[in-house]
């Protein structure tokens, strides 16, 4: 992916919420080529991400629940959804 570079920053930054080192994704649409913003987010390691004792005794919970059809939705807006939450 290109990144942003001096020549054209002065342009873009005026024209845009984008600074210098910004990483950019380049697309040709028709005889346009189209910038689109991107960030890059490392990727955690799964031995890294655990949860905690009570973590897996609710993810255990909310799993038991789904499979006994305990659940709530799908709701057509959030209204719907709040008074749904409300009543309980």
């Amino acid at each position: 992916m290109p990144k942003l570079i001096n020549k054209y920053e002065r342009i873009l930054r005026q024209k845009t919420l984008l600074k210098e080192g910004d990483i950019l994704e380049a697309e040709m649409k028709e005889n346009q080529v189209v910038l689109k913003p991107k960030t890059l987010i490392d990727k955690i390691p799964e031995s890294e991400f655990e949860l905690s004792e009570l973590g897996k005794a609710k993810a255990r919970e909310a799993l038991e629940d789904y499979k006994k059809g305990r659940l709530d939705g799908p709701f057509r807006s959030v209204k719907e959804m709040r008074k749904s939450l409300s009543s309980k």
